[in-house]
């Protein structure tokens, strides 16, 4: 009875040994891979056979048979796995024999790269892999690797060769719309998808199924694209005026002699209609108006001028006279903008006074006075005399020149008066620190 168990026990040990074996054999396995690309007809592809699995494969084995009609073989060369070993190309496979670097073929990668030529116009192409069989996948002790093949395939791209709109062109109202439908050529193109843009968004906008909405008048490009053509449609948005409207203030004063040209806008801004504006002057013997809306004072007084396009019209009151405010002549500026040297002054008068004065003015050059006007500050004095002397043409001074001259003595002043102060602060602290000492 002892020695029946004993055997069954032996048996037991023998079992499990061989299970144990069977799962690592199993688990020894490797597998080649051919790769899967695309390309057109006439183009060059790569392919790669790579090999996976985390064993440390030394010997190995694998061949690569693909259709010769289909597929035209240009060249192969080894893989950054193989260590030593040669490929063989005949008739319509790629063989490779050889040995591989242990270390990396654990880790995987490629064992060789045939490059070929399409011959095809459509479909795929089918790539065959086949590995060695027994020991001609082995480890570096000689023991053998099962080892399995995955086929790859060559797709044949067919690429996008035109494309056309169903219009070429189309005038749109504003907020009118248009259906873009392209045809790709040719029909069994691999990519046909269509894409849409626009050159002007404030003209006209565009979306993915290609229907344009008016937005703004003008003229705007839509174009639709596939692969790498192209074709275009071009829309033209008309927009109606509804009225005329001065882009300047209507209430103009103008110099005796001098002019100044007045600027009307269309109603909307973006109106694509073409009206004739013409300018008329109420009474010409105190300002004429030109064609282009120049005014010219010709007498003092005021009068109006009316500027009219098809049924609407803008009227300007006009005054000529001598003396006209600095904001009132020269260049326009924005509503609202005021002479910064203006704004300065007022602040400061405003804060500092001068009291009443019994002089009767100072002299200038012998030639100028600067008033001494009851209630005025010196702020406002020497304001309105820096302004006679820019407004008197004789003189020729300009107002940069004026300001830069006020900048520069208030810079001398400063520079002249702070070194002073500071000495006489330094000896008042000097003194009194050697009084305090002399008292200790």
């Amino acid at each position: 009875m002892k020695r029946f168990l004993k055997y069954i026990s032996a048996l037991c040990v023998c079992a499990f040994l061989l299970g144990t074996a069977a799962v690592f054999a199993s688990a020894a396995s490797v597998k080649y891979t051919a790769g899967s690309v695309s390309g057109s007809q006439g183009s060059t592809v790569t392919v790669n056979v790579t090999l996976s699995g985390g064993v440390e494969l030394w010997g190995s084995s694998v061949s690569l048979s693909y259709n010769s009609s289909e597929l035209q073989y240009v060249s192969s060369s080894r893989g950054a796995l193989v260590s030593t070993g040669s490929l063989n190309h005949s008739g319509s496979k790629v063989s490779f024999a050889g040995s591989l670097n242990t270390a990396s073929a654990k880790k995987g990668g490629t064992v060789f790269s045939v490059k070929f030529k399409i011959l095809k116009s459509s479909g795929s192409s089918t790539l065959t892999v086949t590995p060695g069989t027994g020991k001609d996948n082995c480890d570096y002790d000689g023991n053998a690797v099962s080892a399995t093949g995955v086929s790859g395939k060559v797709t044949v791209t067919v690429p996008v060769t035109g494309i056309t709109l169903n219009k070429s062109s189309a005038t749109l109202k504003k907020g009118g719309t248009v259906q873009l439908s392209a045809t790709v050529s040719p029909s069994n193109a691999t990519n046909k998808s269509v894409t849409y843009s626009t050159s002007n968004s404030k003209v006209a906008t565009v979306n993915s199924s290609g229907l344009v909405t008016a937005k703004g008048g003008g003229t705007a490009t839509i174009t639709a694209k596939s692969g790498s053509k192209t074709a275009t449609f071009k829309v033209t948005v008309t927009v109606a005026q509804t009225g005329l409207a001065a882009s300047s203030s209507t209430s103009q004063i103008i110099e005796l002699g001098a002019s100044k040209r007045l600027y009307v806008s269309k109603v909307p801004s973006d109106a694509t209609d073409s009206h004739t504006v013409s300018w008329t002057s109420a009474d010409t013997s105190v300002a004429t108006v030109s064609s282009n809306g120049t005014v010219t004072g010709k007498a003092l007084g005021q009068t109006t001028v009316t500027a009219k396009a098809n049924n609407w019209m803008v009227t300007f009151k006009i005054t000529v006279a001598e003396d006209v405010p600095e904001s009132s002549t020269g260049e326009e500026t924005s509503a609202g903008e005021t002479d910064p040297l203006e704004s300065l002054t007022d602040d400061i008068s405003s804060e500092f006074t001068e009291p009443s004065s019994q002089n009767g003015g100072m002299s200038v050059s012998g030639s100028e006075t600067l008033p001494a006007q009851e209630g005025k500050s010196l702020f406002e004095r020497v304001r309105q005399y820096i302004n006679n002397i820019m407004n008197d043409e004789s003189l020729k001074v300009s107002r940069f020149y004026c300001y830069g001259m006020m900048l520069a003595v208030f810079v001398i002043t400063a520079a002249v008066c702070i070194p002073i102060t500071a000495v006489i602060t330094k000896s008042c602290c000097k003194k009194k620190k050697d009084e305090d000492i002399s008292r200790n």
